[in-house]
């Protein structure tokens, strides 16, 4: 069985690295929660994938992929 040939890197998900499986070329996100730290500002946000986007400052600091069952 072949499998499927890479997108191109501009058509990539930035966040394909961090282990977003949505396969969309731009992250797509919502706002779950925000707040001030003495590190700037942090927001969590829910992946399209199902996972947690975690920003720092407008900056991806973190990306939890979803548990597969």
């Amino acid at each position: 069985m072949a499998s499927s040939p890479a997108p191109p890197a501009q058509d990539a998900c930035p966040l394909a690295a961090w282990g977003c499986c949505t396969e969309l070329p731009r992250p797509d996100w919502r706002l779950v929660s925000s707040h001030d730290t003495s590190d700037g500002r942090v927001e969590y946000c829910r992946c399209a994938c199902a996972a947690f986007v975690i920003l720092r400052e407008g900056e991806v600091a973190a990306f939890t992929a979803p548990r597969h069952a």
